[in-house]
């Protein structure tokens, strides 16, 4: 905060000043009253000497009762603290939906739970925290990424086994399948993503039984805010078991979606 004006010190150095000036002009009037060469000249500057000398005593009386009443302190409105702007509270950050109830460590510190398998697609974290291992690629730092904002998420993934040549879903049924025959090869899927910045790193990592089948980490070369699609292949038919699909934004975990191949 700024300290408060001192007007009377302002008043005071304005009242001395004008107090000399005024002075001085006396002076300037008194030697013309006394060595002007006529009358009328030598009256006219006596005249203003008189004005000017009164002038003087104004300034010089007004600055001593102005410090006269400051040490008697007087209340006059001469101190004047300038404004306090009003301060607004801390907003707290936005969560980050889907991503904090999922916090993970490395593998070599926290050991694999057992998890009940489940057909339906789990898109959302649960409210309880859930430790899993990260997928090795993951760990692995990939030259030119770029970090992700807090609010970047991945979201509503749905797979299929209707792909084509380039990994894209030619058409997902409604409801999304869960279960997949064992003679099927190809698996990919669709999902949303939500302030991705070109170059941040995310991660698709594929689970059968609880193990790490594959994974792989890529740099987001999309816009910001479109769809990304992911691709998984066994040309010998997928083997049988209860599977998992894991999305990443760098170490952050996003989607948990579960199928059943059978």
């Amino acid at each position: 905060m700024r300290p408060p004006i001192d007007w009377v010190q302002i008043l005071t150095a304005v009242g001395l000043a004008g107090t000399g000036l005024a002075l001085l002009f006396v002076a300037r009037a008194w030697w013309e009253a006394h060595r002007a060469r006529y009358l009328i000249l030598r009256r006219s500057a006596a005249r203003q000497a008189r004005r000017w000398l009164a002038v003087a005593l104004g300034f010089a009386l007004g600055t001593a009762a102005l410090n006269g009443a400051a040490r008697l302190r007087i209340p006059f409105p001469f101190s004047i603290p300038p404004p306090i702007l009003p301060t607004r509270p801390p907003i707290p950050p936005a969560p980050s939906p889907g991503v904090s109830a999922l916090e993970e460590t490395p593998p070599t510190a926290i050991p694999t739970p057992t998890m009940t398998p489940s057909l339906a697609p789990s898109p959302s974290p649960s409210p309880t925290a859930t430790i899993l291992p990260y997928p090795p690629t993951l760990l692995t730092p990939l030259p030119g990424a770029v970090p992700a904002p807090p609010n970047a998420r991945l979201v509503d993934l749905v797979l299929t086994d209707a792909c084509d040549e380039r990994g894209r879903p030619q058409r997902i049924p409604q409801p999304p399948p869960t279960v997949f025959p064992t003679t099927t090869t190809r698996i990919c899927g669709r999902f949303r993503a939500e302030n991705m910045p070109r170059g941040a790193p995310w991660t698709v990592a594929w689970y059968r039984d609880e193990a790490l089948e594959d994974s792989s980490t890529l740099l987001w070369d999309g816009a910001p805010n479109q769809p990304g699609f992911i691709y998984n292949t066994r040309p010998q038919g997928f083997p049988p078991g209860i599977w998992e699909v894991r999305l990443y934004i760098e170490d952050r975990l996003q989607i948990r979606l579960r199928f059943e191949v059978r």
